[in-house]
């Protein structure tokens, strides 16, 4: 446990493979660092327990008692300095944040003639601070997102895409007393306590940067006034083999999608994958919007360029707020091992430069952070939010 002030947190994981076992054991790591009655606790879980998540919502209330509750299944967990991958985890984190209002919502979305409705989401303004875990099946995350930066003012969101459910139904969202198999659990603070975001992102820019020229929706037509298929092929004639390596396996583009480019990390975009090709009409399709005049870069996942990027994150980060009581994590399913080389790369970072910060969260299947103000869906990346005192 590391306070902040009046603001205190606490993390813990089980790896059991007991699913009561392993709730016992984090609740009671809890308890033994924080004790009983906490404001919030988020947990989270990999699908080896998914079967007992009710027994795992229960049991939360009953030994930990916390006032909100928010938590999902995900591929991995994390806690603290470890990445759990492979095999069962649960991972909880509990906070205490006296002169803060704390609130679990549940958002849904109701199919209405062309379009539809999200339902429930809170009415907050630009000083609260917010926590989504969004199935990625029942729920249009990226749309939602897109009309809530037409707002003018809003609150910071952090979180994360709910991973390890392969179809509809197979993920696990807990909001409160109850589970659920689709929908958004949220939490929602404000008063003397927010979260903070930070987001690093983890490709690095191959070729040069483009302007979209044409494009319909999320397909991008034109590149400097010459079908986009044929700038892709001639950018990717201009890389040496690793560079092209490494696009290949997992194509991305860098979208300009702010004026404040700086704060977007070193490249200046926000990162969408590149979702379909067609050579004979030269269309490029990505996973968002785009728009004429918008600038494009082609992007490569890159461990070295995660690495230091998340270095320069978390040192900016460090210095900002050096007394931090604890931190949410939602990391890449992109990401640990398989691009690393090795385990608990992020997180071990992230305890270097927070030593014994109360860390928690999931590996994901999209990323939700805030930048210049907005939020995005990111992907190779990691989203934290860090428990902080308001001024």
């Amino acid at each position: 446990m590391k306070p902040s002030g009046n603001l205190s947190a606490a993390a813990a994981l089980s790896r059991n493979p007991d699913s009561a076992t392993a709730i016992h054991e984090s609740v009671e790591g809890i308890l033994d660092r924080l004790g009983g009655n906490p404001d919030i606790a988020v947990v989270f879980f990999t699908p080896d327990h998914n079967n007992r998540a009710e027994e795992i919502c229960a049991e939360l209330h009953h030994g930990l008692g916390p006032e909100t509750l928010i938590g999902a299944s995900a591929s991995g967990v994390i806690a603290g300095a470890l990445e759990v991958e492979h095999g069962p985890g649960i991972a909880v984190w509990a906070a205490r944040v006296p002169g803060a209002r704390a609130q679990s919502f549940a958002l849904e979305f109701e199919h209405s003639g062309d379009g539809g409705l999200v339902r429930g989401w809170p009415d907050v303004g630009e000083e609260a601070s917010v926590v989504l875990l969004a199935d990625p099946y029942s729920f249009p995350l990226s749309p939602f997102l897109s009309s809530l930066r037409k707002n003018a003012k809003m609150p910071s969101i952090v979180g994360g895409v709910v991973s390890g459910g392969s179809r509809p139904g197979s993920n696990r969202i807990i909001i409160d007393h109850r589970v659920q198999t689709g929908g958004v659990a949220g939490l929602v603070m404000d008063g003397m306590a927010a979260v903070e975001p930070l987001v690093a992102q983890g490709c690095c820019p191959v070729g040069h940067r483009f302007v979209v020229t044409r494009c319909e929706d999320n397909v991008v037509l034109e590149l400097d006034n010459q079908p986009a298929y044929q700038s892709l092929a001639q950018m990717l004639e201009g890389l040496n083999e690793e560079e092209s390596r490494r696009f290949r396996h997992a194509p991305q583009v860098g979208l300009g999608k702010v004026s404040s480019l700086g704060e977007l990390g070193p490249s200046g975009f926000v990162i969408r994958g590149v979702v379909g090709i067609d050579p004979d009409s030269g269309a490029v399709a990505v996973s968002d919007q785009v728009h004429d005049g918008m600038a494009l870069q082609f992007h490569a996942r890159d461990k070295t360029t995660a690495h230091h990027q998340m270095v320069d994150a978390l040192g900016l980060a460090s210095g900002l707020y050096p007394e931090a009581a604890g931190a949410l994590m939602f990391a890449c399913t992109g990401r640990g091992e398989g691009l690393f080389g090795k385990p608990s790369h992020d997180a071990g970072i992230t305890s270097v430069y927070f030593p014994d910060l109360p860390v928690a969260g999931m590996f994901s299947a999209g990323e939700i952070g805030t930048v210049c103000g907005m939020p995005y869906i990111h992907g190779f990346s990691i989203s934290m939010g860090l428990l902080v005192e308001r001024e």
